[in-house]
This record gives structure tokens, C-alpha cells and sequence, in this order.
């Protein structure tokens, strides 16, 4: 599958994943995520929080061709974008798109969006033509934690990784890099200086945006980061729900050795027989089996809710599936190479998530 299938047909948002399992706070991470953008402008204005800051108009504008929908297309028209069409109601669908240019949106994709004009904002959000690095990471009271690539984000978010995960971890002064490099230190340096606050705008933030600090002063959230190049780097997301989903610091790698071990996606133990699925909708997957999968995409979530525990060979710690997973309450080892070839259908196996082991059991 190219980036391009993948971009366009496997990568849902949080909303999407929660609707897939029925999640109680479907409607809550469709409020937060719809109106990240407007948070992040909070924290621009009064923080210089830098991040990517998009055109604005409404769909009606669009419709309209108004001077403000011109003004745009003639500065934006020709340069990539993701195309953000967001409902002023949030029990409305929301559409985006990304690495196309605004027009090719408005001649193609847009047009075939059957919309009320009147109920949708559009947000044209710059797009690079490729990033340096990709950083997902949690602040809560116990640290900083989060996660590198030298991909996109798309790679950290759905789990797909092709180059190598690197992760880190601070206490709020020291930095913990999983593997040594001082260019990425610099960066993470400066990142986390972004989100430390003053107290004077704690207290205006906090009434903005119901914005929570550390003890340090750092603003608490999930947050992605964006490095395009050294003069441009960007937040792209900065969501408020996720951390409540984390309570505790998650162990960033194990510390065992062997084929059989990965990362702990969600922790927990399970002792259940290998199902091996690569096509999860045609797959026999028995309520108690093992999933065991190259990664889990949206179309496993009826098989990880049958599931007992869920090995997959790729992923991060960060990734949609993985905090599905701990939403779930199912037991998750990411990152274990090889597992759909060193396991076998019908194995009996017992999983530490926990500590990111899988041992099998003879019978």
C-alpha cells in the first residue's frame, strides 16, 4: 500500500477509533479534537506557542467565492495543505485531507463533499513537503515521556513505522534519549521550554481552555511536535483528554532480551492460543484468541474487543491502537519483530505485557 492509500484510507482520528468500539466519550474526543486548532491559537497569542497556524474561512465562503476565500486560494492555491472542514455542531462529521494543494482540494475532493455550507469552518493548514522529525509525547505530574521518528506523523500516530522509534523521557530538567543525539536533545530542549508557563498566564490560560499544569509549570496534554526543518518547527495537536487515559509513565523499553519480547503497549497478562490475521475481515477470530497482527489498523477493532491480549510486530507506545488498547483493558505488546512468523496459528502462549514478554506454554 502506498503513503498515499495509506493517508487517504487508514488514518482515523481518535473520534473515529472511539465510535469503531463504542466508546463512552465518543462525543468529548470529538469536541477536543475538532477544536484543537482553536486552542492552539489561544496559546499562540498569548504564550507565542508556534504552531501550524492555518487559513481560515468557512465553507461558505467556498460556496460563495468571497474576497476572503480568493485572498487565499491566490496565496495558498498552489502549495500543499491539509484541508480541515470542521462542523460548527460537533455531532457533525468532520472531513480532512492532506498532501494535496488547495486547489486540487476545491476541483476534486471538496466538491464531492455533500455539506451544508452553512455549518462547516474550513481551516487550510500548511503542510510540509517532508519532515525532519515527528514527536508525540505526554506531560503529566510524573514527567515527560513521548516518542521520535524521522518520519511523519501519520508513521507515530497509526503505529507504521519505517525508520527507527526513538524514545525519550525527562523529570523536567534532565532528558532521557534512547539513543544518543544531540541535535534531537537540542530540539526536545527547546520544545519543553515552549510549555513552560508563567503563572501570570497559568491563570489566563487555565480560564481560556481549562489549561492544567505541572508542579513545574509545564502545560499537561498530549502533544504533537513537528520538525520541518531547523527554522521551522511546529505543534500540530494539543489535546487535554489523552493524559487522563495514561495515569502513570509508561516503560519506554523493556529490559529483557529475546525474539519473543516488545514494548508494552497496555499492560496486563493473558494466557490464550495464537490467531495470526492479516485480513481482519475475513478472518475466523474466536472470542479469547491472541491477536497477533503486523499492526492493528481501525478494521481489527471488533477482533482487539474479542481479543485476549494483542501482539503486533510494529507500532508505538503513542500510536491510536495502542491507547485503544489500554482502553480496552486488553493486554499489548508492540514491537515484537517477526512475531506473525515465529508464532504459529493455534499456539498456546502466556503474555507479561507489563514487562513485554511472551513465553510459549507446551502442551
Amino acid at each position: 500500500m502506498t503513503t498515499r492509500e495509506i493517508i487517504d484510507k487508514i488514518m482515523p482520528s481518535f473520534t473515529e477509533w472511539f465510535e469503531k468500539i463504542g466508546h463512552k466519550d465518543t462525543e468529548k474526543f470529538r469536541e477536543e479534537d475538532n477544536a484543537k486548532r482553536d486552542r492552539l491559537e489561544i496559546l499562540f497569542n498569548e504564550v507565542k506557542l508556534p504552531y501550524d497556524r492555518p487559513e481560515r474561512m468557512t465553507a461558505r465562503d467556498i460556496v460563495d467565492q468571497t474576497s476572503l476565500f480568493q485572498k487565499i486560494v491566490r496565496e495558498k492555491g498552489d502549495k500543499l495543505c491539509a484541508l480541515r472542514v470542521v462542523p460548527n455542531n460537533p455531532k457533525l462529521p468532520k472531513f480532512r485531507q492532506r498532501g494535496l494543494t488547495l486547489n486540487e482540494y476545491l476541483n476534486g475532493w471538496f466538491k464531492e463533499l455533500k455539506i451544508d455550507p452553512n455549518n462547516y469552518k474550513i481551516e487550510v493548514v500548511p503542510h510540509p513537503i517532508k519532515n525532519d522529525y515527528s514527536i508525540t509525547f505526554i506531560v503529566n505530574d510524573h514527567g515527560i515521556f513521548g516518542e521520535i521518528i524521522t518520519g511523519g506523523h501519520w508513521q507515530l500516530t497509526q503505529g507504521l513505522l519505517e525508520d527507527e522509534l526513538i524514545t525519550f523521557s525527562s523529570n523536567f530538567s534532565d532528558i532521557k534519549i534512547s539513543k544518543k543525539n544531540k541535535e534531537i536533545e537540542a530540539y526536545l530542549k527547546e520544545m519543553i521550554k515552549y510549555l513552560l508557563i508563567q503563572q501570570a498566564k497559568q491563570e489566563i490560560l487555565n480560564k481560556k481552555t481549562q489549561a492544567e499544569f505541572t508542579k513545574t509549570g509545564h502545560l499537561k496534554g498530549y502533544f504533537e511536535y513537528s520538525i520541518w526543518s531547523p527554522t521551522e518547527k511546529y505543534f500540530i495537536d494539543y489535546n487535554r483528554v489523552i493524559p487522563d487515559m495514561i495515569k502513570t509513565t509508561i516503560p519506554l523499553i523493556n529490559s529483557h532480551s529475546g525474539q519473543l519480547t516488545g514494548m508494552c503497549g497496555s499492560p496486563g497478562k493473558a494466557v490464550g492460543n495464537v490467531k495470526i490475521v492479516f485480513e481482519p475481515n475475513k478472518s475466523d477470530f474466536e472470542t479469547g484468541d491472541i491477536l497477533v497482527c503486523t499492526m492493528t489498523m481501525i478494521d481489527y477493532a471488533p477482533l482487539m474487543q474479542k481479543a485476549v491480549a494483542i501482539i503486533t510486530e510494529q507500532g508505538s507506545l503513542l500510536s491510536h491502537a495502542a491507547i485503544i488498547s489500554r482502553e480496552l483493558g486488553k493486554p499489548c505488546i508492540i514491537g515484537v519483530k517477526d512475531a506473525t512468523k515465529l508464532l504459529t496459528n493455534g499456539d498456546l502462549i502466556e503474555i507479561d505485557a507489563t514487562e513485554g514478554v511472551i513465553k510459549k506454554i507446551d502442551v
